[in-house]
C-alpha cells in the first residue's frame, strides 16, 4: 500500500507541478509582452535644442514614466540607414527628413495609453505612436491568462488533494485492525492519530520529491524541443529555482498526506 500510495501521490503532484510551471510560464509571457511596447514621440522638425531638452524633462517627470530617451534626428537617421540601407535606395536623399524623437517606456503597460494622451497635449509634439490597439489586446490577454490560470490552478489543486487524500485513506484502511487493537489496550485517539499522520506526511514528501524529478525532467526535454522550433521563446523564462519548487511540492505532499490521514482515521476512532 505504501508503494501504491507513493506512486499515486507522485503522479498526482507531477500533474499539478507541470500545470503550475505552465501557468507560471504563461504569466511570465503575459508580463513580458507588454514591456516590449514603448511610446514613440516625434517632435516638430526644427525645434530648438533647448526646447527639445525641456520637452524630454517634462515627459520624464510624468507619473509612471520609467524612461524617456532622446533620439536626435542625426542618430535616428543613422539608425534608419543602417537598418533599411540594404532594402531601400537612399542615395538620392541628401537632407535628413527625420525629426528629433523620444522613446518613452512606462513602469506599467496599463498606463501606456493614458501617458501617450498626456504627451499629445504638450506643445511642440508632432506625432505620438503607442500601438493603442495592440497594447490593449496584450493587456486583456494578460488579465485573461491570470484569471483562467488562477481558477484552473485552484480546481486542479482541489482535485489533486482529493486523489491524494483518497489514496492515503486506503493506507489507513489497511491499518484498521491495528487501530482497533490500540483502542482495546487503552491508547488515546491522538496516540493513534500521530503515527498515521506522520506516515501520511512521509508518503506525501516522498511523492513530492518524485513529482519534482518527473516535472523537471519533462520540462527540460520540452524546453529543448520547443526552443529549437521557436528560438524567440527563450526570452520567456519562469526563473524558478529547482530547490524552491522541490520544497513547494514536498510541502504540498506533506500537508495533503497529513490532512488525508487525519480525516480518514476519524471513522475508525470512537469519541
Amino acid at each position: 500500500m505504501s508503494v501504491v500510495s507513493i506512486s499515486t501521490v507522485g503522479l498526482a503532484l507531477a500533474v499539478l507541478g507541470a500545470f503550475a510551471l505552465l501557468i507560471l510560464w504563461l504569466n511570465r509571457v503575459a508580463d513580458v509582452l507588454p514591456e516590449k511596447f514603448e511610446i514613440a514621440v516625434f517632435l516638430d522638425k526644427g525645434t530648438p535644442e533647448q526646447e527639445v531638452l525641456e520637452l524630454r524633462s517634462q515627459v520624464a517627470a510624468f507619473p509612471h514614466v520609467k524612461s524617456a530617451a532622446l533620439i536626435t534626428a542625426e542618430a535616428g537617421w543613422r539608425e534608419f540607414k543602417r537598418e533599411m540601407g540594404g532594402r531601400l535606395e537612399l542615395g538620392g536623399i541628401e537632407e535628413n527628413p527625420l525629426p528629433d524623437a523620444l522613446r518613452v517606456k512606462v513602469d506599467n503597460p496599463r498606463y501606456t495609453v493614458s501617458t501617450a494622451d498626456r504627451i499629445r497635449k504638450l506643445k511642440g509634439i508632432d506625432e505620438v505612436v503607442e500601438g493603442r490597439r495592440e497594447i490593449e489586446q496584450v493587456v486583456r490577454f494578460a488579465d485573461l491568462v491570470k484569471l483562467l490560470g488562477g481558477a484552473a490552478g485552484i480546481i486542479l489543486f482541489l482535485v489533486t488533494a482529493f486523489i491524494i487524500s483518497n489514496t492515503i485513506r486506503l493506507t489507513v484502511f489497511a491499518r484498521r485492525r491495528e487501530i482497533r487493537i490500540m483502542q482495546l489496550v487503552g491508547a488515546t485517539n491522538w496516540f493513534i492519530r500521530l503515527p498515521l499522520m506522520f506516515e501520511g506526511m512521509i508518503l506525501g514528501a516522498i511523492g513530492g520529491a518524485i513529482a519534482c524529478t518527473l516535472v523537471f525532467a519533462g520540462a527540460n526535454y520540452a524546453t529543448k524541443v520547443v526552443t529549437q522550433m521557436m528560438p524567440l521563446l527563450t526570452q520567456f523564462s519562469t526563473d524558478i529555482e529547482p530547490l524552491h519548487f522541490l520544497g513547494a511540492l514536498i510541502l504540498v505532499g506533506c500537508f495533503v498526506g497529513a490532512a488525508g490521514s487525519l480525516i480518514s482515521i476519524r471513522r475508525f476512532l470512537k469519541a
